[in-house]
């Protein structure tokens, strides 16, 4: 995908889910499912991470779903709608170290907000100094 059908998606989640600046984005991923030659629409499957906004700080916690765009040259819209938007979302209250990673999961981001990046560096270090089990680890030399 290019940086254009990119910015259209983008600019397109955050008409719909930020129409009053309390949401924020943290990271987003699209992937193709189908292209119609007929038409000329494409079908996407995009996730998106996104927490609350508190003023000028953002939530430690966010929510995460799978939803289907439809794009042409001149439109964008939610499609198969029956798949994602009713019930809870496939991530919820999980902690903004893991959203740029379960984002990238689906494929190579197209956003990532300096929140989740800086996020997902504080969970790398933090990772580094547990074990497996979440203890904390000890330089043997200290």
């Amino acid at each position: 995908m290019n940086h254009t059908r990119h910015q259209r998606i983008l600019d397109f989640l955050k008409q719909e889910f930020n129409p009053d600046d309390t949401i924020h984005l943290l990271a987003v991923s699209a992937a193709e499912q189908l292209h119609d030659e007929c038409d000329l629409a494409t079908t996407l499957k995009v996730r998106i991470a996104l927490t609350l906004q508190e003023g000028a700080s953002v939530n430690p916690y966010f929510d995460g779903t799978d939803l289907f765009v439809c794009m042409t040259e001149t439109d964008i819209r939610f499609t198969k709608e029956d798949e994602w938007a009713d019930g809870p979302p496939l991530r919820e209250g999980s902690p903004n170290e893991l959203a740029l990673g379960w984002v990238s999961e689906l494929a190579s981001p197209i956003f990532v907000s300096p929140e989740a990046q800086e996020a997902a560096l504080r969970g790398k270090a933090t990772s580094a100094d547990t074990d497996d089990c979440g203890s904390e680890t000890r330089n043997p030399k200290e």
